[in-house]
């Protein structure tokens, strides 16, 4: 028995024998057919090659380059080579060929991890070609500085990748002659041709934006909108911040987003044309902003049934609707069918000319109405120092990827307390955990809504102290924020102080005092805002 076995063994390599000359005589042959035969036949070439193939036509011809690395000038020796999108073969020292149809020339060269190279209409036969890597380093700095600017998004096509704190970056899967688009919170936007370059340096002129807010109902009426506009066209400003979706829920002009139809949010339109007010705004060089009230959603959270989605926040006691002292509703910022909802409104804002998204009232709700109790808002999950800013986080980190996706910036406006506290204040917001996920934070250092300030309690009367105030706030967050690569653009006050509280008019010296303070920290700007949109004083900064 095992002498019959093994005569099966050595049978079975007899025939192994067999065929080892039969596939190294196949691989000689295919590699003699492709260097061989017809291989000086370029690009281009009329010479004549054997008269017709078996089907009765004319056979490929053989066409071979030697192709190098541009970045390093060694020979390339790997797969992936295709000529015309015909799988090319190496011969070793950086030669590739292949067989194309007879009578073509090769127009265009690809290799993995190469951008692709289109050919000239004649090429000399035995030239090198070289082939550029399909990346680009470089690194993005500050034009009047000099220092490095982290967390630069920069794109080509649908490569994008992000500077670190270093200002350095690696943009991978670059096609050919690329132009890179280059945007950074608190600069200007530049785009780049850089051509064969495989290392750049992208330096960026930091950008000072000078906006107003216009509500809901502002931008209907011709007069308000008009003198808001003529700040804009004197330069006075150059950014204006509109109500896309406003504290009721309802969205300014006609959207696509099927639940916002569904809840009724499409039933008031004050801008029934939004194309032509974008266009008009663009046209004077208006930075335009989208400002998305989420989680004080009226609509939403009485309405969302007809969609099938409870997502009201409820009361524990009533088992009804919780409710603010304004009487409206809010929305659960732990259900991520919200988070859809808001980031649809948001790409669709980017997609329709907006330059960026600011998202308000992104946090847990606060003033319960005198019926209920802030204790008797109830969630779908427990309400805890580490799951309120974690969800906020959250729900911000997808926001920013959509809105990144048609190039446009995220921002969100905080509570100015969140400046100076360490923990979320009870509602979500936690300033280094946001700092991670927008590109601009907007703290609202409204001086009214201070009761003193926490470095000295010689500040009591906050609205009394417009400068200190708006100063000592933001060189907090600006400390705290250091190196995060987020910009700092706040709101300031141009509302007088509450009646109830002082009644204090705030006029030209307090709105420049405000104004001085974001100069002086040297921040990218600022925002007015005044809810009955009258900006009755102009800008209090000089005209440029």
């Amino acid at each position: 028995m095992k002498e019959k076995t093994g005569s099966l063994v050595a049978r079975r390599r007899s025939r192994r024998r067999r065929w080892v000359p039969i596939l190294v005589l196949g691989t000689i042959v295919l590699i003699a057919g492709l260097a061989g035969h017809d291989h000086r036949l370029m690009p281009g070439s009329s010479s004549q090659g054997p008269t017709a193939g078996g089907n009765g036509g004319p056979p490929p011809q053989v066409v071979d380059f030697r192709l190098v690395d541009a970045s390093t000038g060694a020979a390339l020796d790997k797969n992936g080579v295709r000529f015309d999108g015909i799988a090319a073969l190496s011969l070793g020292g950086g030669r590739f060929a292949a067989r194309v149809p007879y009578g073509s020339r090769v127009e265009v060269i690809q290799a993995d991890g190469y951008r692709p190279l289109a050919l000239p209409a004649r090429r000399d036969a035995g030239q090198v070609i070289e082939l550029i890597p399909n990346v680009v380093y470089g690194v993005v700095t500050d034009d009047s500085s000099g220092e490095a600017i982290p967390r630069a998004t920069v794109r080509a096509g649908v490569s994008q990748s992000t500077s670190g704190t270093d200002g350095r970056f690696t943009l991978e899967g670059v096609n050919s002659s690329p132009h890179v688009d280059v945007a950074a919170p608190g600069y200007e936007r530049v785009t780049l041709e850089i051509g064969d370059q495989i290392d750049v340096t992208v330096r960026l002129r930091p950008r000072e934006l000078r906006g107003a807010y216009l509500t809901f109902y502002g931008v209907a009426d011709p007069d308000i909108r008009g003198h808001v506009v003529d700040m804009l066209s004197t330069r006075e400003l150059n950014a204006l911040v509109l109500d896309v979706k406003g504290d009721l829920g309802y969205v300014v002009y006609r959207s696509n987003v099927p639940l916002a139809n569904i809840i009724g949010a499409n039933d008031i339109i004050p801008l029934p044309d939004p194309d032509l007010f974008i266009a008009q705004m663009k046209q004077q060089g208006t930075y335009l902003i989208a400002r998305i009230v989420v989680f004080k959603d009226d609509l939403l959270a009485r309405n969302g049934l007809r969609a099938g989605l409870d997502v009201a926040v409820r009361d524990d006691v009533t088992e009804g609707r919780w409710q603010d002292l304004e009487g409206l509703g809010w929305v659960d910022p732990f259900r991520e069918e919200v988070w859809d909802y808001n980031i649809s409104l948001a790409e669709e804002a980017i997609a329709m000319g907006f330059d960026e998204v600011q998202f308000d009232y992104v946090r847990f709700p606060t003033d319960p109405a005198a019926a209920t109790r802030l204790d008797r808002a109830s969630f779908s999950v427990p309400s805890t120092d580490e799951s309120r800013p974690a969800a906020i986080t959250e729900f911000l980190r997808r926001a920013r990827v959509a809105v990144h996706r048609g190039s446009g910036a995220l921002s969100a406006d905080i509570f100015g307390y969140v400046c100076w506290r360490e923990d979320d204040l009870g509602i979500g917001q936690q300033l280094e955990m946001l700092a991670g996920v927008l590109d601009y934070i907007s703290p609202m250092v409204y001086p009214s809504t201070f009761n003193g300030l926490p470095m000295d309690p010689s500040y009591a009367e906050s609205p009394r102290y417009p400068y200190e105030t708006v100063y000592y706030s933001l060189e907090q967050a600006r400390q705290r924020l250091a190196g995060t690569g987020v910009a700092i653009r706040p709101w300031l006050q141009y509302f007088d102080d509450y009646p109830w509280v002082s009644g204090m008019r705030y006029g030209p010296a307090e709105l420049e005092a405000q104004r001085r303070a974001v100069s002086e920290l040297r921040l990218p700007g600022y925002m007015w805002w005044d809810p009955t949109n009258l900006y009755r004083y102009g800008s209090a900064t000089p005209v440029r």
